[in-house]
């Protein structure tokens, strides 16, 4: 079938987008400009970071203040990091192309948003935590970069700059994609009455009450700095700030991650599944990450406990929300099975006031309504 009544070109979203008859945007034919400009911006704003981490593995200095720093960086412990973080740049350019061209749409969805969220997890507290920590270093002054690390200022710009970009980029590839993969989720409203199962429920408060004290911890760390067993060198406001940002999304996205397993339930389901997934991609990256790149491999056993007792609640906690978002409402957590085509005759018309977590379904190119 193909579409039927008026085609558009949907505002913000380019050429290549058209609304069909039910009013759902979709993708016809190759991205438009703005989605062209938004990944090419984003890679773009991965070569500088990338870029250093090449010339680090291949022996340059570039950035270092003296000798004992430069001969840091060929440190063992530096070039497994540069390893590391130069593929996770390679994999973020990868992935903003699929989030960006019609390829991306056949991927399994696994493929998208296991390393949508972690980039989610890693960015978010950069994007909300940096800016917010600038304005508080001008008013308060001194650096925002810290001192006695070895490395230029110019090197922090780069790197934490770039960051920002990214995660604009990223955010801004994915919404267009979800838009035209998954309408339904845009739409959707909670169950009036959803059952889970009541282990799942203990679960995920356990792991709730947890995670807000990790978030907690965090807060305090943001104030008390490692005196308080928070992680080394966090010595600026700009860095304190990014603390803050961590411990405040937690709190929210675990908050959100816990309404969505709740036993009766309603209204728009998108806010909080926005920031449950924000929050639980923060929860589990935050911890790996300090512990990974603490200054000069330090960290004391209260940091890592924490850290680590923090990413396995934020697992537990992605996993009995997302469970709830998928499930059915019978008793025991069944998964509901997706429903046929709306155009099926197997399948009744179902209206927007009667459509729940329960009932949502991918939308993909290979959808008999994908056939323009």
């Amino acid at each position: 079938m193909g579409f039927v009544g008026r085609e558009a070109e949907v505002a913000g979203g380019g050429e290549g987008h058209v609304v069909d008859r039910r009013g759902h945007e979709r993708e016809t034919g190759a991205p438009g400009r703005l989605r062209l400009a938004v990944c090419y911006a984003t890679i773009a704003a991965c070569v500088p970071y990338l870029t250093l981490k090449v010339l680090w593995l291949f022996g340059s200095t570039a950035g270092a203040t003296d000798a004992a720093a430069a001969a840091e960086l060929l440190d063992p412990r530096h070039i497994v990091g540069d390893v590391v973080t130069a593929g996770m740049e390679l994999v973020a350019i990868a992935l903003v192309l699929a989030l960006t061209y019609r390829w991306g749409r056949r991927l399994p969805a696994v493929l998208v948003l296991a390393p949508i969220w972690t980039a989610t997890g890693l960015l978010a507290p950069i994007a909300v935590g940096l800016p917010l920590g600038l304005v508080a270093q001008a008013f308060l002054g001194g650096s925002p970069a810290p001192t006695g690390t070895g490395l230029h200022g110019w090197v922090y710009a780069l790197v934490y700059g770039g960051f920002i970009a990214q995660a604009v980029g990223l955010l801004a590839a994915f919404i267009g994609y979800a838009r035209t993969r998954w309408p339904e989720v845009f739409r959707l409203r909670a169950a009036r009455r959803r059952v889970v199962a009541p282990r799942q429920r203990a679960v995920a408060a356990v792991a709730a009450v947890i995670a807000t004290g990790y978030a907690a911890m965090l807060v305090v760390w943001s104030i008390s700095g490692p005196g308080a067993g928070g992680p080394a060198g966090f010595d600026t406001v700009s860095q304190r700030t990014f603390l803050l940002a961590q411990g405040l999304v937690v709190a929210v996205g675990v908050t959100a991650a816990l309404s969505l397993v709740r036993r009766r339930d309603e209204g728009r389901a998108l806010p909080r599944l926005a920031l449950a997934w924000i929050g639980t991609g923060v929860l589990v990256t935050s911890g790996p990450t300090h512990i990974a790149l603490s200054n000069h491999g330090t960290v004391s056993l209260v940091f890592v406990s924490a850290s680590l007792a923090g990413t396995v609640c934020g697992l537990l906690l992605t996993l009995t929300s997302g469970l709830a978002v998928l499930t059915n409402g019978r008793p025991g957590g069944g998964r509901a099975p997706l429903p046929a085509p709306a155009d099926s005759p197997e399948s009744p018309r179902q209206s927007e006031a009667d459509y729940s977590i329960a009932s949502a379904r991918p939308y993909s190119a290979d959808s008999p309504e994908w056939t323009g």
